[in-house]
């Protein structure tokens, strides 16, 4: 008997993506893919698509969508469930794991009449926890990399099989990636990965598996060419069928006529890169150094077993614009289940997407529309449980992100805006309803383990023979990227404090200002009224090797257009200083924002300030100052394609000379 291939494809788009992103990427590669595919009728391979992007075929694309039904109908395609929307599972709560496989499960089994009894791991996430929930709804078999077995003391020639787990009884079956191949594939030419997988059948393996993204078909940089241009999917295909050792196979025929390679237990985990991306970037640094001194003592094995980065989870500790969007799906879970009503689960489920939550090599988080999107669904489940519920408080206090400090939601009319006391009551979020935007949806610039990279020449790569995978790019950085590599040290949200000797609009712009207070990162006591908010803080301002107490007191009033705010600084340091409020702004066009009329960037006379897009809406701060400075902040981060500069909000300074006493005053409105 030949050693089954198993061959998969994950492929998915994050959920409301451009368009015109994935036309392309049906261009590119999911089209070209089932074309091919059906030239060849011994092909037979798991499919796994999320179920947004699989409708989106089904309606744009029907050529493409007719081409995999023809696919299942010759049995050459194993579809694969998992969450429709493409959620991490063990970050969403038990119910919604359940319902979202189950909608996936049920439109595979109406378009393609096949129920699917594997499940595709999004990100490859894994947590024993999940397994009773993915059992109970029909799941058998699930696809895991070969290095959560490695990192629980597995060694590589044991994982060409499968094995058990078990969770509280229930049982799964759990494929190991092989890494070699996911390096191979479609990178290498056809005749070293065959010969690799019939090693792998002469050593006695029971399967050799690859289960990965679909759009290194294509997609990738430079794949498109490489697969079907120069013809190498067809070579791979004719040379994998000629094999007398191995032939592809499904996952399920496999697990029925092979038995299991044995029992395991795995831990928390995902690839090994996703625990690398998920630590902070220091430690990253410090992760990399210590494997390669390992590697260098010829420890390259113990290096892998034993040295590990963090789990997925880590983001929402490393991200807090990660943290809030997760958190808030949290909240509206327990709403949805309260409710029952299939509006409001839809758009949940819509903003359990992962894309906007995670940053590694893709842009993730750092990608605005990816954000823009979540809270968009966000924000329209919070409108839909508004309406479902009664005498709802327009002031509501929790902790809502979870971080041991009290947050304030604000409902009005026509937006909902959040408050945290942990960074001396600023405001997180600004929803507007009418379009379902939230106008505070920044990120801050902070500092990735790759920026080093970048700013380093790097030598051409030595000639070899495929093509570089994404992980071996060779990317530039330009001389204007240089120059936006800023890091701010707290959290680009609005209604932040500063005090410093004198106001100098390009130092805020760079972050390279004097900061003289404790006021902008550190927390507040909040008091709630009915309409109104109050913080206040008792702090310090530092001053020529000096410490002097101060206290500041911000009060918000609400209405159905807008907010009032009153903001006092006391203080007994005898300099005359400068108080500055800083606001941060996202607007969908940042290319187009203005202020006032005019191109952000420069000083603007007077105390009211217009910002808008033309597009998203307009922002009005109207304060007692004399002026303001405002820029358009932008982040340098890594992606598939390469480096992306991407424009991430537009911060108002607006600063108050002052000797013992500052005062603020205004109204923001927003339509």
């Amino acid at each position: 008997m030949k050693m089954p291939f198993l061959f998969g494809i994950h492929c998915h788009q994050p959920v409301g993506n451009f368009s015109h992103v994935v036309d392309e990427a049906v261009r590119l590669c999911y089209a070209p893919f089932m074309e091919a595919a059906l030239l060849y009728p011994k092909f037979r391979f798991a499919v796994h698509y999320s179920g947004w992007l699989l409708d989106y075929i089904r309606q744009n694309h029907k050529a493409v969508f007719t081409d995999m039904k023809k696919l299942s109908d010759n049995n050459q395609i194993e579809f694969f469930t998992g969450g429709y929307y493409e959620p991490v599972l063990s970050a969403i709560p038990s119910g919604d794991r359940r319902g979202q496989i189950e909608k996936l499960s049920g439109y595979i089994n109406n378009h393609f009449g096949q129920m699917p009894d594997g499940l595709w791991l999004t990100e490859r996430v894994w947590d024993p926890a999940i397994i009773t929930d993915v059992a109970e709804v029909g799941v058998r078999n699930m696809i895991v990399d070969d290095y959560h077995f490695i990192s629980a003391g597995y060694y590589k020639e044991m994982l060409n099989g499968y094995y058990v787990s078990e969770q509280d009884g229930k049982r799964v079956n759990l494929f190991p990636i092989d890494k070699n191949l996911r390096y191979l594939i479609p990178f290498k030419e056809e005749e070293a990965i065959v010969e690799y997988l019939e090693n792998t059948a002469d050593s006695g393996g029971k399967c050799s598996v690859i289960f990965d993204d679909g759009e290194k078909f294509g997609v990738w940089p430079h794949t498109y060419e490489w697969v079907y241009e120069e013809g190498w999917l067809e070579r791979f295909l004719d040379t994998v069928i000629s094999s007398g050792k191995c032939e592809f196979a499904f996952f399920g025929e496999t697990a029925d006529r092979v038995k299991p390679a044995g029992l395991a237990y795995l831990p928390i985990t995902s690839y090994h890169e996703m625990g690398e991306w998920s630590l902070f970037a220091g430690r990253i640094e410090e992760m990399e150094k210590l494997q390669e001194h390992l590697r260098e003592e010829g420890r390259e094995e113990e290096a892998e077993v034993f040295v590990k980065g963090g789990i997925w989870k880590n983001f929402f500790a490393k991200y807090p614009e990660s943290n809030r969007i997760h958190k808030r799906a949290l909240r509206l879970s327990g709403y949805a289940a309260e409710m029952k009503d299939e509006a409001l689960t839809e758009a949940l489920y819509k903003a359990q997407c992962n894309d906007a939550l995670w940053h590694g090599i893709f842009g993730g988080l750092y990608l605005p529309n990816l954000r823009n999107n979540s809270w968009s669904f966000i924000i329209e489940a919070e409108k839909e449980y508004e309406r479902l519920a009664e005498n709802l408080p327009m002031i509501e206090t929790a902790d809502l992100d979870y971080d041991g400090y009290d947050d304030a939601y604000v409902r009005t009319e026509t937006f909902n805006a959040s408050f945290t006391s942990r960074d001396c009551g600023q405001m997180t979020t600004l929803e507007l309803k009418r379009n379902n935007v939230n106008l505070i949806n920044t990120i801050s610039r902070r500092k990735e383990a790759y920026h080093a990279m970048l700013l380093k020449d790097r030598a051409e790569d030595e000639l070899k023979s495929g093509i570089s995978t994404i992980h071996d790019l060779n990317v530039e950085i330009t001389d204007e990227m240089k120059a936006m590599l800023v890091y701010d040290w707290y959290n680009k949200n609005s209604f932040i404090d500063h005090v410093t000797p004198e106001f100098d609009g390009e130092k805020f712009a760079s972050c390279s200002f004097s900061e003289l207070s404790d006021f902008t990162n550190q927390p507040a006591e909040m008091t709630a009224g009915e309409d109104t908010l109050t913080f206040s803080r008792s702090g310090g301002i530092y001053h020529n090797g000096k410490g002097y107490n101060a206290e500041i007191i911000k009060k918000f009033t609400f209405s159905g257009e807008g907010m009032e705010f009153e903001t006092e600084l006391t203080t007994d340091c005898p300099a005359e200083l400068t108080y500055v409020c800083e606001m941060n702004f996202h607007l969908w066009n940042m290319a187009g924002v203005t202020v006032n009329g005019g191109e952000s960037g420069s000083f603007h006379k007077g105390g009211t300030f217009d910002i808008t897009d033309g597009i998203t809406g307009t922002v009005t701060v109207e304060t007692n100052a004399e002026g303001a400075s405002s820029n358009v902040f932008y982040t340098v981060s890594q992606s598939e394609k390469g480096v992306d500069l991407t424009a991430q909000g537009v911060s108002l300074f607006i600063p108050v000379k002052f000797r013992g006493k500052a005062e603020l005053t205004g109204r923001l409105k927003v339509q």
